[in-house]
């Protein structure tokens, strides 16, 4: 790869970093701007204080309650993905050892005769 063109690459990277950014910050931004036009146009809507009062409670209710449902999913999600990893890193130490021993008894084999067969890197008075 030629100098120029790591160059352009470094360009096109700090540019495509930089539009994300700015996606992200927008994002913000909207999320931002509609939780404030909510919040405006209920308190500003033409219903007594007592039904607003309600309405906000019910809806504070609903979500604390989508966000218990929520956060179990997820908690439950995640043990189940622990869990499987601790199997797959079990898995993986077994498999290591099965290799270690494999190797280690065809090493005492090859190592067997009176020449070694350079698969260990030398001969048996070397090894």
């Amino acid at each position: 790869m030629s100098l120029k063109e790591a160059l352009a690459k470094s360009k096109k990277e700090k540019k495509r970093a930089k539009a994300i950014d700015t996606a992200k910050k927008v994002g913000v931004g909207l999320g931002i701007g509609a939780a404030v036009g909510a919040a405006a146009g209920i308190l500003f809507a033409p219903k007594s204080g007592e039904e607003t009062r309600k309405d906000i409670a019910d809806t504070a209710k609903k979500t604390a309650q989508s966000v218990k449902d929520n956060a179990s999913e997820v908690g439950e999600k995640i043990s189940k993905i622990v869990e499987e990893g601790k199997e797959r890193i079990a898995s993986i130490k077994k498999n290591r050892e099965e290799v270690k021993e494999e190797v280690a008894a065809e090493e005492d084999i090859c190592c067997d005769d009176e020449e070694c067969c350079d698969c260990c890197s030398g001969t048996k008075e070397e090894a």
